[in-house]
């Protein structure tokens, strides 16, 4: 199940034996030939999500400052079109363009395909319909 933090700075950093055995587990089984260790070890950390697990493109309050985040980390695959969606975010928006009235759009390099950047804004609605997990 998913454990929640409510205070990042104050967290059980330490690897637990249940989350060390479900972990260990599950990488036995798909390489059923690789030695495990008999001691609970490891690092235990966090990682940070949007409210709704939808990335965060957009500038930010402070000028000249831009963001992606709330990707829990599973979007680096797709560190080239967000850099090419940045890059254009980044811009249209020291050239003057304001992104918060009115959401700059993104044609993907190979698709051609428009993207509106609105649905990754900082300051969107929680997307209802969205899975709330990285598996999409």
């Amino acid at each position: 199940p998913m454990e929640w933090v409510e205070d990042p700075d104050d967290f059980n950093q330490h690897v637990t034996e249940a989350r060390w055995k479900a972990q260990t587990y599950r990488l036995a089984k798909r390489f059923p030939d690789l030695r495990l260790p008999n001691k609970t070890m490891g690092i235990a950390d966090l990682y940070d999500v949007s409210d709704d697990w939808i990335p965060i493109y957009d500038r930010s309050d402070l000028p000249g400052f831009y963001m992606a985040i709330g990707t829990s980390g599973n979007q680096f695959k797709n560190a080239a079109p967000v850099a090419h969606m940045l890059a254009t975010l980044m811009e249209a928006c020291e050239g003057g363009h304001d992104h918060d009235r009115e959401p700059v759009k993104v044609n993907g390099r190979y698709t051609g395909l428009e993207l509106d950047l609105s649905f990754y804004s900082r300051r969107r609605a929680v997307n209802r319909d969205s899975s709330f997990s990285v598996l999409g």
